[in-house]
């Protein structure tokens, strides 16, 4: 007899030994070696001869799958047909309506994971038999260093493993899944995929849409998500339905995954920004691949799919700041600003505004953010240009021009950012911006005015309350309509309240009256605010500015004069009332002739202590406690006593030196000839 023991690559016939009782001679190093690898080899062989239907090497090259990536399925070309797949009538067939079959197609390009991926793709499943139907479907991110395989039939999907016994049952799997699976998104028809399988599942769960986690050979595969399938999972026989799977990256290795389903003639959220990382999940691989799984058990469909598009993820907004109103003849410039909110860069990305009818003589100009780009700077006439937006990225079209003097009633601008072509926007509701704005004729425009107080203005401590009175008032020459305020407090402020009902949204605080002006009428607005307890200084620094605010007003509203606090420390001061009422200080005290006194820490006359209650309280406070152990600048007077304190200090300590030396030197010498057994001070 022979045994077939594989090496490396290499497969050889080597004679197999029958066992004796016979003693033998002892065995060489050697031949333990041969004998140990021949062992191991066998057992290789053995596992490959198992997985061949299953496994086929890996055709990719790293980071080389081109975006967008289209694919018809008029043939297999760029994948593997696995198992039982194959493609039939211009799509990809995964299982015909027959049992126990598993089927998957996988790229044979990879591409980076920290991408993310838009993935779009319609898919059948339906049978002419009459059976409920059974199991379902799955896209699959496999590690792109894996081999490329199918999992197996039945609950697994042609994804994950399961107990061939009992598709699952709570127990360890004995069927293997797809090599270096890391995440599979079930279209469940049966519910069998989220059932305990590998001991992970809340129980079958039929029309689903289910999510398993990394897994490989018989182990992982875990249940992490899933939500019941709006419209159910069948088609209406080979009519097919859109899923739209999007995998966003977040910080380094983590990867969040969103579907939508087709339902009712528009996709559908079913999962959102599911977490594709944490407890459980394997790392994220450096390269992923794409692919598609199908399975049947007991019951059957075909599962089929088609129109696949593949798009590395973006998410592009734009807005604009056209005013809520505009005079007819008059200047109008306002502002058109994308952002880049999303995952990947977008150069060029497409930007447009189509200007409100009746403006004339449009000019533009383009500002960028560091780093991003505008493909021209200005022009003239159509507002079109490209801008070069990297994550985080920001350009902004500046459009000026005049409004008809015959223009009135509404008047729109819209504006619009696209993405480069291998991108997918995510959320494209903020891909456009409408702003409206109502002409109002010239003779018919209001200017509205800002005023502006504080009480109290002086002697504020950290973490006082002050109030602060905006007030709007409409010069003319028309109503001003639904007046109202803006306010943004400085930073060292708090918002507190508003007995006008003001609200705030951070340090912003928006007013609203409801009102219409009359020429020189005006209204008022109360904000409280309260002074950051930690801050330092004396308040000339926290000043504010408030603009009124009316759709009647073409300018938006004047702003008001900047006001601004006096700040003493917490407790300090007085404004004239009782010691110690925090309230302001003018200027030294004056002493008991007087004058006011020269020494400003000093409350004491010539005649009394100075040391006498806290040793330099201040005019208008009164100081408590003993100064004991306290050091206060005083003066420059005390400045020469001090200097001659020193200087006698400084000559005494010099004889005491030289005094203690010369006793040193002659307890020195006494030690030499004798031990001194205790020094006393």
């Amino acid at each position: 007899m022979t045994a077939i023991t594989t090496i490396g690559c290499m497969t050889e016939s080597t004679p197999t030994r029958t066992s004796s009782t016979k003693a033998r001679p002892a065995r060489r190093p050697v031949d333990r070696l041969v004998r140990r690898l021949a062992g191991a080899a066998a057992a290789c062989t053995a596992l490959g001869v198992l997985a061949a239907p299953a496994l086929v090497p890996s055709a990719s090259t790293a980071d080389d799958l081109a975006f967008p990536y289209v694919n018809e399925f008029t043939s297999a070309a760029g994948g593997a047909l696995l198992g039982d797949a194959e493609v039939r009538d211009g799509r990809l067939r995964l299982t015909t309506d027959d049992r126990n079959q598993a089927g998957a197609w996988s790229t044979n390009d990879t591409f980076p994971s920290d991408l993310g991926l838009e993935i779009e793709f319609t898919y059948a499943m339906h049978t002419d038999k009459d059976d409920p139907g059974a199991d379902g479907l799955v896209l699959f991110l496999a590690d792109g260093a894996s081999p490329q395989g199918v999992g197996s039939f039945g609950a697994g999907l042609g994804y994950a493993c399961r107990r061939e016994a009992t598709q699952g049952g709570g127990l360890s799997c004995d069927l293997p899944g797809v090599p270096g699976g890391f995440a599979g998104i079930a279209i469940d028809r049966y519910g069998n995929f989220s059932g305990e399988i590998n001991k992970s599942g809340p129980g079958p769960r039929p029309d689903s849409v289910v999510v398993r986690g990394s897994g490989d050979g018989v182990t992982g595969y875990r249940y992490v998500d899933g939500a019941d399938a709006p419209g159910g999972t069948r088609t209406d026989g080979a009519t097919p339905r859109t899923v739209r799977v999007t995998l966003v990256p977040g910080a380094a290795g983590e990867l969040a995954m969103t579907v939508r389903l087709e339902a009712g003639g528009a996709l559908r959220t079913v999962l959102d920004r599911v977490p594709l990382h944490g407890d459980g999940q394997a790392p994220l691989p450096r390269t992923l691949r794409l692919g598609f799984a199908g399975a049947t058990g007991s019951h059957v469909d075909v599962h089929e799919i088609d129109r696949l598009r593949v798009w590395q993820p973006a998410d592009l907004a734009v807005e604009q700041d056209l005013p809520a109103s505009l005079v007819a003849g008059s200047e109008v410039e306002y502002s058109v600003t994308a952002r880049n909110v999303g995952p990947n860069a977008s150069a060029p990305s497409d930007l447009s505004v189509d200007v409100p009818e009746g403006l004339q003589d449009v000019a533009w100009r383009c500002s960028a953010a560091d780093g991003s780009g505008c493909g021209a700077d200005s022009g003239t006439g159509e507002v079109r240009t490209t801008v070069d937006l990297p994550r985080d990225g920001e350009a902004t079209l500046t459009v000026r021009g005049r409004l008809d003097p015959d223009a009135s009633g509404e008047v729109a601008s819209t504006a619009t950012v696209t993405p480069e072509a291998t991108l997918a926007d995510v959320d494209e509701s903020d891909n456009t911006s409408v702003a409206a704005a109502t002409v109002v004729a010239a003779d018919a425009a209001a200017h509205v005015e800002t005023d502006k107080s504080v009480s109290p203005a002086r002697g504020v401590a950290p973490g006082d309350e002050v109030e602060y009175v905006v007030t709007a008032r409409n010069r003319g020459p028309a109503d001003a309509a639904d007046v109202g305020a803006v306010d943004e407090l400085p930073r060292a402020m708090r918002f507190a309240g508003s007995p006008d009902d003001c609200t705030a949204d951070g340090q912003v605080v928006t007013c609203r009256s409801g009102r219409t002006l009359a020429v020189g009428e005006s209204v008022d607005f109360r904000i409280r605010a309260v002074l950051d307890p930690a801050y330092v200084g004396d308040g000339s620094d926290v000043v504010n500015v408030a603009t009124a605010t009316s759709p009647t007003d073409p300018d938006g509203g004047d702003e008001s004069p900047g006001v601004s606090i006096g700040v003493v420390e917490g407790g300090d001061g007085g404004d004239g009332g009782d010691v110690g009422d925090g309230g302001p200080t003018a200027g030294p005290a004056p002493g008991p002739s007087g004058v006011p006194s020269g020494d400003p820490g000093a409350g004491a006359g010539p005649d009394e202590d100075p040391r006498a209650g806290s040793g330099g309280a201040g005019p208008g406070r009164q100081g408590t406690g003993s100064s004991a152990g306290r050091l206060a600048y005083t003066g420059p007077g005390d400045l020469g006593l001090a200097a001659a304190l020193g200087s006698v200090l400084a000559t005494t300590g010099a004889g005491l030196w030289w005094t203690i030396r010369r006793r040193r030197d002659r307890v020195v010498d006494d030690a030499r000839e004798a031990t001194v057994d205790d020094v006393r001070p």
